[in-house]
């Protein structure tokens, strides 16, 4: 967003500003690339990865088969996949337009059924400033699920219990909603507001004569199963006496009251089939799930016994750090199985993070058995936390590939494991397809001890006419990796060397290389954590560039375009530039802190004025937190596509209406032209002329739109030009790959034959 005042790095401010959720045009469309990973075709490869997912089973689209719902604390991301399976054999595949009629919601989200019509409803932390629940009541619109705000009785629409005041579950919290006391309708399990004990709120519609259509609470059990949780063990504290609490030390009399509770996750089900709710129990400071067995009945619940090392030693339920689990059948066979994944946004596993324990008892007295830890997450490109992608050909067979950096990949006791990944474009011109080819491109990884959140980004900043690598980091620093492979050549790089031309933006820099001011000289934008972006003007030559590292030393600009990617409320926001030319003319479009990506334009010749707003939200994009966003015509219908990285450490790709480079050009832009096409568009036959002076023969193939081979020749020296005759050909859009050696050049032919 853009701010009419200079940001001083000294002194901090609130933007006095909106974070405006209206969307600019229509949701963008999602493409669909295959991706291989370990000889895997990847099922759900754009997802968007998952590293804090709370899932739920729900009908997204009224056809009588459960689909599945998740909502990832990490970026507060709306996650659906339609169950294209069939009874008692689920196959959930991601279908982001379902996700659409979700509200925004934070922190934690849950779908259960309160009124009984089968259709589920929204339980979630509030969107007011306090600590509370909403509730949305779902309905079907058009075929597909969509909510509406349940109203309150009370100064905001969120559960009151008699005082009056709101019911209370934290942001860190995740409470177990459910019929508690067998009378029908749903209760809600939840810590107090000082930690160490559980309420019960139960529901009192049933009772009142409601029925289930309202949701009346009140407080039923100020310290349910009498158990108290001291967060310093893994295990409770146990009341020796049904309806008392157990003896935690402390005197209710006694005030201030301590507070010591940090987080819990809480989820109910019968476990021994006695009618009654046992509890699953998770916590912030600790790694185990602990299962807590109900020796009471519905009126009263009492913690009998417990196990922590659930469900036993040889399949122990062990997340670092603060489990959470969830009960739902997601194996199809009528029975609920155990979900268990990291409650903590930060610093817990991240590709391992969604353990399926398939039940193989009943759904009222489970048994559950591992099935694995990376459920769902092994059909997606999961980089682990973070990912910034970019566009590059290179092993220069004229496929534009995928390079991806990301924050890091877990690791125990604070380490970090940061990478660089390269997806090696295995399809062809018009509908690419990429493979995992290498999980520590360019070495990056060598760096780990000292350095992580890796953001590459290529261009020629030695003049040699090959592309080489800068790689933004954590600390707000550039690496350079030198390609040494030269002009058309599969890509050769040096070392990485760490502190480029000394250039610091302080913190998470994420550059851009791109001939900003047009002088013929790569310059470099980079991203901070701050949410400026700084320009850096290159005032050397293109085999010797010079950088002035001070962002805010003329010709330099450290708020260039005076874009400030923070929000309200927000002191940091990561902005992630990429520059793309449409119709030629510069458009900036950022990824940010909060997830949205926004884009500017009125770029050129105004590098020291302000920037045009074009939209905060371009194409409804919500891929979560911490987004990076890359633009490229992937696969060649003239059209740009946007890649957006987040900070779950997956990648989405998005089709776009914005014009990609003009037809006939080579793609990437900057590889030798072998031929050049003429005329374009035709209303008959074409020629390719012949630029190359390599006497090496010249491959041909044409491709119609549907990637069929339409014809193929070898093309001999010294033939300068060549016809290309079109009689057997429909109207339609071709390409034309020519290849000599390693050097492939691509182009668009549009073909109208008059009728």
């Amino acid at each position: 967003m853009i701010v009419n005042f200079r940001k001083y790095r000294s002194l901090w401010v609130l933007l006095l500003c909106c974070y405006s959720a209206v969307a600019f045009g229509q949701p963008l469309p999602a493409a669909d690339i295959p991706v291989t990973v370990g000889g895997v075709l990847l099922k759900n490869p754009w997802a968007g990865g998952l590293n804090c997912p709370q899932p739920s089973a729900v009908d997204l689209n009224n056809d009588g088969l459960q689909d599945l719902y998740i909502f990832d604390r990490v970026g507060d991301v709306h996650l659906t996949f339609i169950n294209q399976g069939t009874p008692g054999h689920p196959d959930f595949v991601l279908a982001p337009e379902y996700a659409l009629n979700f509200p925004v919601i934070h922190n934690w989200c849950l779908l259960r059924d309160y009124d009984g019509d089968g259709i589920q409803d929204i339980f979630s932390y509030s969107d007011q400033a306090f600590d509370a629940v909403m509730v949305y009541k779902g309905h079907y619109q058009a075929g597909k699920l969509a909510f509406t705000r349940f109203h309150f009785q009370g100064p905001a629409d969120v559960i009151y219990i008699p005082g009056p005041t709101q019911l209370y579950v934290s942001t860190i919290d995740y409470p177990a909603v459910d019929d508690l006391d067998c009378d029908g309708d749903l209760d809600i399990l939840t810590f107090n507001v000082a930690g160490g004990i559980i309420e019960l709120y139960t529901n009192r519609s049933v009772e009142m004569g409601y029925g289930r259509d309202s949701l009346i609470y009140k407080l039923a059990e100020g310290c349910w199963g009498g158990i108290y949780e001291s967060g310093l063990q893994v295990e409770v504290t146990l009341s020796p006496v049904m309806g008392e609490c157990a003896d935690h030390f402390w005197d209710p009399d006694d005030t201030p009251l301590q507070f010591r509770h940090s987080g819990s996750t809480l989820v109910t089900f019968d476990g021994d089939g006695d009618g009654d709710k046992e509890l699953m129990l998770g916590d912030l400071s600790f790694s185990n799930l602990n299962y807590l067995v109900n020796g009471g009945n519905c009126q009263k619940a009492w913690i009998t016994d417990q196990n922590a090392l659930f469900p036993n030693t040889a399949q122990l339920a062990e997340i670092p750090l603060f489990p959470a689990a969830f009960y739902l059948d997601v194996t199809g066979d009528g029975k609920r199985d155990l979900l268990a994944a990291p409650n903590n946004k930060l610093g817990s596993i991240d590709q391992n993070c969604f353990w399926l324990y398939q039940n193989t008892g009943q759904d009222n007295a489970p048994a559950f058995s591992l099935q694995q830890k990376n459920w769902l997450v092994d059909g997606m490109i999961d980089l682990g936390t973070g990912a910034r992608p970019v566009f590059v050909d290179v092993d220069a067979d004229g496929l534009p590939d995928l390079v991806a950096g990301n924050y890091s990949i877990y690791a125990p006791f604070g380490a970090k494991d940061p990478r660089v990944f390269y997806f090696r474009n295995t399809g062809t011109a018009s509908q690419p397809a990429f493979t995992l080819t290498n999980s520590d491109f360019m070495g990056m990884n060598a760096f780990s001890a000292s350095s992580f959140a890796f953001t590459p980004c290529f261009g020629d900043l030695d003049g040699d006419g090959d592309l080489d690598a800068l790689v933004g980091e954590q600390f707000g620093h550039l690496f350079f990796v030198e390609n040494t492979a030269g002009p058309g050549q599969p890509m050769a790089f040096k070392p990485a060397v760490y502190d480029y031309k000394g250039i610091n933006v302080g913190q998470a820099s994420v550059p851009q290389i791109i001939d900003l001011n047009r002088d013929g000289l790569p310059d470099l934008l980079v991203g901070e954590r701050n949410g400026n972006i700084n320009y850096f003007q290159n005032t050397g030559t293109a085999q010797n560039p010079e950088f002035n590292p001070d962002p805010e030393s003329a010709p330099n600009n450290f708020f260039l375009g005076q874009v400030d990617t923070r929000i309200m409320g927000y002191t940091t926001g990561y902005s992630a530039p990429w520059v793309q030319e449409v119709n030629g003319q510069y458009r900036l479009f950022t990824g940010t802190e909060v997830g949205r990506i926004e884009s500017y334009s009125n770029i050129d010749g105004n590098l020291g004025g302000v920037f045009t707003t074009d939209t905060e939200t371009y194409g409804q994009i919500a891929a979560g937190e911490r987004t990076q966003v890359t633009l490229a015509d992937i696969n060649n219908d003239g059209k740009l596509e946007i890649a957006v990285g987040n900070f779950r450490g997956g990648i989405t790709i998005y089709e776009t209406d914005l014009d990609g480079p003009p037809v006939g050009t080579v793609q990437p832009h900057d590889r030798p032209q072998l031929v050049e096409l003429f005329p374009n568009p035709t209303a008959g036959d074409f020629f390719l002329r012949r630029l190359s002076a390599d006497p090496a023969p010249l491959e041909l193939r044409i491709f119609d739109g549907t990637g069929r081979l339409a014809e193929a020749r070898t093309v001999p020296f010294p033939d300068q030009t060549l016809r290309i005759g079109t009689a057997d050909l429909a109207n339609g859009v071709y390409w034309v790959e020519v290849r000599q050696g390693a050097i492939l050049q691509v182009a668009r032919v549009v073909l109208l034959k008059a009728d």
